[in-house]
């Protein structure tokens, strides 16, 4: 297979949701979140590094998905790692119809764009073109049902990434200064994450080993 198109088929939630127990309780979450944000600050070993922002519209028919994310580690007034990521999903009758996205990995450049033609989901990463088949999830974490899939299109450079997510339980948070009860998952593989979502099935918290070994954390402060 030609290096430049990549393929891969996601299965789709609903088939894979009975393997994590509880399931979501269906009457209690929305598979779209309301018009709004959730707004993270991105701490590198509990110290504040930057920003990461997911926000929700619906505009003439279709669910519209901004994320922003800019964050900075440095050492010694010199800038060792920075990270600026912008994206936009378009979502239709329930499905990823588009996506659009422009990221700056420490100075690795990534032009991301992609849309549904002739029912195949299919785009370009800095002219390289790529396919995606099946009902895709990606990997801005904000998707109810991102700890059920096994495998997820990554926003940034469009490879589609094998995952696992475990249940581990309920946690107790803090969301904006106040006490939350979250259900934790696991995400093993090729993204690794810690994740908490809310009663209403929102992003509440996420953590993760950096590069370098730091915890990192988005939390809503």
């Amino acid at each position: 297979m030609d290096s430049g198109r990549r393929r891969a088929l996601l299965l789709s939630a609903g088939g894979l949701a009975g393997t994590l127990l509880p399931a979501w309780p269906a009457a209690a979450c929305r598979v779209f979140p309301l018009d709004g944000a959730l707004d993270f600050t991105v701490l590198r070993n509990g110290t504040a590094i930057g920003f990461h922002r997911i926000a929700f519209a619906r505009r003439g028919g279709r669910f519209l998905v901004r994320s922003d994310i800019r964050f900075e580690v440095r050492r010694l007034g010199i800038s060792a790692r920075r990270y600026e990521h912008h994206a936009e999903e378009t979502w239709t009758d329930g499905w990823l119809a588009g996506l659009v996205s422009d990221t700056d990995d420490d100075g690795r450049l990534y032009r991301l764009r992609a849309e549904t033609r002739g029912g195949v989901f299919q785009g370009k990463v800095n002219g390289r073109a790529f396919t995606v088949s099946g009902y895709i999830i990606p990997s801005s974490l904000w998707h109810r049902d991102t700890p059920a899939v096994e495998a997820l299109l990554d926003t940034a450079d469009g490879f589609v990434k094998t995952v696992r997510g475990r249940r581990l339980g309920q946690d107790e948070i803090m969301v904006k200064g106040r006490a939350v009860r979250a259900d934790h998952y696991a995400l093993s593989g090729e993204i690794n994450d810690q994740l908490w979502y809310d009663a209403d099935c929102a992003l509440a918290r996420v953590t993760r080993i950096g590069h370098d070994g730091a915890a990192i954390e988005l939390a809503q402060l």
